[in-house]
């Protein structure tokens, strides 16, 4: 049996296991913050093939806190932490990872799967804090502190996962595939909305259903224990060629017969003959009674009052903690510290290349050797994917040759910010610092990994490449800023990202902009861990799947880059910008075989006559109404172009400032 054969059982099970209707407001609300971004990708339909959607998962993120506002709904969002060092729960990750990687190779052949991109999460920290939504990153594993805090403060928790049904909670558990957050309802006689959902309480069940839950979850659903079913008399003869609800059912049965925990424990060690084995089954039934009783939660503080969260390890400094409950570290730097070990993320791509996380080791080893030091022998445990299986390997921690020597984790924030800046340079092998490049800061970064990627990536990203991920980048920038969002270049190119053409997935190009992904990941850990010598972008602006991969169909057909651009002096502008950035970087060979032109690329006729019909066609389809709202946005462009143009003949000095479009003035923010 599986957790979510539990979860399945409980959920369906309606004459034990009652679900029943609640109107939800004017509350607080506990939410298992991974198993609501996993939820919310994967059922609003976005890309996962492609390398994902991240500016429409922001949408979808930042509409569902704003529902919860309209109806008085107070979140705070709990989000899982490192490996907490238990041998089962590492297994667990390695699974996961074996069948990611199955899922994915499954995805780029045509077969549906859900495989999450690799930067949902991060992007979803980052809109957390864009929209001041309450939330922590725990230090490990987060259950029992997200059902502690709820219970704490008597208001139920919202998720999908099986250990919620166990726990219990006073406030009780709202399953998130119940929670109607889409369409909200009116109350009778009223302007008040609330949120209509089922409602699951332990209290429900009977005495003695309540009483020997905790057992029957940890028999059920337990790895570490692999418990043979037919060495217990009473379970298997109910379930012999059974389905899971009777198998479940018959462990009910044969719990039914004991009347403490204690006594169905020994019930269970009575039929092991093997001494080792029964101690570790005593050992794991027994800790798994202790694992679902509430006390008070430790993050309940950290919510009220900010304090930093309590550390069962030495091994993290005090100032990492307090970064990593706020999301401005990565749960990586547990890994690395606690157990000098990682399971990496697996895109969709190419599994007869090699794995795209190989591409950004040289960025990892970095971040290995700031936190474990570089002493003889410092190593971390990388498991990565070879062909369609797991493997693991060594990895040295190695700091780049020119960084400055005797770097301390300890002090690691207060070491000058130029020194921290030139760390994260040497590693993505640029030299022109952010001051010096003709971008805006919210691009800086993604210039540096597109550098570096274009002389890592294997094999070398073909000329298309590059100058599909730079109109994107031009649509992300143009996008997030409200100023700009509504004019005729982004509505061109989301008309082309939402273009249907069924075509099988393009692997080359799926792989290179995994590599491109992977780079962009480690570099921006790297970034955090240096306290950002180069300024945060906003993640969900820097890659759209769908739309490069359609840029890349167009640029094939002869279709230039800046005639996708084209009646838009800004967005011709920052395509010209991020151009400038990236060539200085590059060898002549490189700069040779990606088709450079110190002019920039004529359009050809044919190019041209496309670009007339598409424009066109585009207005055609324009009322009256939005004719107005072009001539609206044209305007602004033309401010925008103004200012713009100031990039290249001045120095900027706040590379290491927060960008100031970085809080669009339309986001919901919380109290």
């Amino acid at each position: 049996m599986e957790a979510n054969d539990l979860r399945s059982y409980i959920s369906s099970h309606k004459n034990i296991f009652v679900l029943r209707n609640k109107q939800f407001r004017d509350s607080k609300l506990v939410i298992d913050g991974c198993n609501l971004y996993h939820t919310l990708y994967f059922t609003s339909g976005l890309d996962q093939a492609q390398g994902g959607e991240y500016g429409d998962f922001e949408t979808v993120v930042c509409n569902f806190f704003k529902n919860l506002k309209e109806c008085s709904i107070k979140p705070y969002v709990v989000l899982d932490g490192g490996d907490d060092g238990g041998d089962g729960e590492f297994r667990n990750l390695k699974k996961k990872g074996e069948i990611t990687i199955r899922k994915a190779h499954a995805l780029s052949t045509g077969r549906p799967r859900n495989v999450l991109p690799i930067l949902v999460k991060t992007v979803f920290v980052q809109i957390l804090r864009k929209l001041e939504v309450p939330f922590v990153q725990c230090v490990a594993k987060a259950d029992w502190e997200t059902a502690a805090l709820a219970n704490e403060w008597n208001c139920p928790v919202l998720s999908n996962k099986a250990d919620f049904y166990i726990f219990d909670m006073k406030g009780g558990l709202l399953p998130l595939w119940s929670f109607q957050w889409k369409n909200l309802s009116l109350m009778n006689q009223s302007d008040e909305k609330f949120v209509r959902a089922k409602e699951y309480f332990v209290e429900r069940l009977s005495t003695h259903r309540r009483l020997f839950l905790p057992v029957f979850a940890t028999i059920a659903s337990n790895d570490d224990i692999h418990l043979d079913k037919g060495s217990l008399p009473n379970w298997a003869k109910p379930s012999k060629g059974s389905t899971v609800t009777k198998d479940i059912d018959a462990l009910f049965k044969w719990l039914s017969k004991f009347k403490k925990p204690k006594e169905a424990i020994n019930g269970v060690l009575s039929h092991i003959r093997d001494p080792a084995y029964s101690d570790k089954v005593l050992n794991v039934l027994t800790q798994g009674l202790e694992d679902y009783q509430l006390s008070l939660s430790s993050i309940a503080e950290f919510f009220t009052s900010g304090t930093a969260l309590p550390d069962s390890s030495p091994c993290l400094p005090e100032w990492t903690l307090q970064q990593l409950a706020k999301g401005k570290l990565d749960t990586v730097v547990m890994d690395v510290l606690v157990k000098q070990r990682t399971v990496l993320s697996f895109p969709v791509e190419n599994s007869l290349y090699s794995s795209s996380n190989r591409m950004s080791q040289p960025i990892r080893q970095t971040i290995y050797a700031l936190l474990l030091g570089v002493t003889d022998g410092a190593y971390v445990e990388e498991y990565d994917r070879e062909e369609l299986e797991i493997t693991s390997s060594r990895v040295e921690a190695v700091l780049p040759s020119k960084v400055v020597p005797n770097l301390q984790l300890e002090t690691l924030w207060e070491t000058a910010w130029n020194w921290r800046q030139q760390v994260l340079l040497e590693v993505l092998l640029v030299f022109q610092p952010p001051d010096r490049l003709p971008v805006p800061p919210s691009l800086q970064l993604a210039v540096y990994v597109t550098c570096y990627w274009l002389k890592q990536a294997e094999p070398e990203p073909k000329p298309e490449f590059l100058r599909a991920l730079l109109v994107g980048l031009v649509y992300g920038e143009l996008s997030r800023d409200p100023l700009t969002q509504r004019g005729a270049v982004p509505k061109r190119l989301k008309n082309l990202k939402t273009r249907k053409e069924k075509i099988p997935l393009d692997l080359e190009v799926a792989h290179a902009y995994s590599q491109w992904q992977c780079s962009l990941r480690d570099s921006l850990r790297l970034n955090q861990l240096l306290a950002n010598p180069v300024p945060e972008p906003e993640y969900a602006w820097l890659y759209s799947g769908e739309l490069v991969h359609s840029v890349i169909r167009d640029l094939r057909r002869g279709v230039g880059a800046e005639v996708l651009l084209a009646g838009s002096p800004p967005a011709l502008q920052l395509y010209q910008q991020l151009m400038e950035a990236v060539e200085p970087e590059l060898e002549d060979e490189m700069r040779a075989r990606l088709g450079w032109s110190a002019g920039g690329s004529a359009e050809s006729a044919p190019a041209l006559q496309f670009y007339q019909q598409l424009m066109e066609a585009v207005e055609s389809e324009l009322d009256d109404e939005m004719r107005s709202e072009k001539s609206k946005s044209s305007n602004l462009e033309e401010k925008i172009y103004e200012q713009s143009c100031s990039y290249r003949t001045r120095q900027r000095k706040r590379s290491h400032k927060s960008d100031p479009r970085s809080k669009k003035s339309e986001l919901s923010h919380w109290e």
